[in-house]
């Protein structure tokens, strides 16, 4: 990862991902944290409880401890304003050009004994290409190695898909991973942030979360941005609508 002063879309070509401190504003910030609470106590009531997952215990089952809240923007306008922020979305644009849809959105809790996520690429679940995509994971509180910061693979975006052949079990369901052995552990590095700043990574790039260790929450969200130009790739699933958040529509595509 670069050290010197050198524009953000370099920084993100060479590297697969980018920092930026401070982006967002403390207010909204908090407003955003509120807004989880609140829907993490059933106060938003049109939130659709099934977007909502839960932390795995430790004999296999299911906690009532929140770990990821889905669709969060396609769900609430609170977190679609996140998602339409302009501080976000011109970094976005120097990154994926001018014509941007919402692909998805994920709040990610880790609370306190919050698990790992193993190391995976996103688009290796993303049925969009090209495979272009680009997410904004905003640090809702102070991000640590501790408390299960992301790690990523610098330079790792141009490797292409790996094969995500070992099962992870978390929350009574399996996900796949990249097996531990294809992951060159000794290149990884930390993205420890403040609260409102963001980090920006394509959806090639390798990268984990660790266990969160400390007796606080790690909340974050990450909003997933592709092309106006991008097409729907999946065989027999009924492509979604994806909201245009910036620029124009574009014929025949997503």
């Amino acid at each position: 990862m670069s050290t010197t002063r050198e524009p953000l879309s370099t920084t993100y070509q060479r590297d697969g991902f980018l920092v930026t401190e401070n982006l967002l504003p403390a207010d909204f910030i908090a407003t955003l944290r509120e807004r989880i609470t609140d829907i993490g106590a059933g106060r938003v009531p049109r939130f659709p409880q099934s977007d909502i997952e839960f932390e795995p215990t430790s004999d296999g089952g299911v906690s009532t401890t929140p770990r990821k809240i889905n669709r969060c923007a396609e769900n609430d306008s609170v977190f679609m304003s996140a998602a339409c922020r302009n501080e976000v979305l011109d970094i976005v644009e120097s990154l994926i050009g001018p014509d941007i849809k919402l692909f998805g959105s994920q709040c990610f809790m880790k609370p306190p004994g919050g698990v790992q996520k193993p190391y995976h690429q996103d688009s290796a679940y993303f049925t969009i290409e090209p495979l272009s995509l680009v997410t904004c994971w905003i640090a809702l509180d102070d991000v640590t190695v501790e408390n299960g910061c992301m790690w990523v693979i610098p330079g790792s975006h141009s490797d292409g898909i790996y094969d995500h052949s070992q099962p992870w079990e978390v929350a009574g369901r399996v996900d796949m991973q990249v097996p531990d052995d294809s992951i060159d552990r000794s290149r990884e590095v930390p993205i420890t942030l403040a609260a409102g700043s963001c980090s920006f990574h394509h959806s090639v790039l390798l990268h984990r979360s660790g266990p969160n260790q400390t007796d606080s929450h790690r909340r974050g969200l990450a909003i997933h941005y592709m092309s106006a130009a991008s097409r729907w790739t999946h065989p027999t699933r009924v492509k979604p609508t994806y909201s245009l958040l910036r620029g124009q529509e574009h014929e025949g595509c997503v």
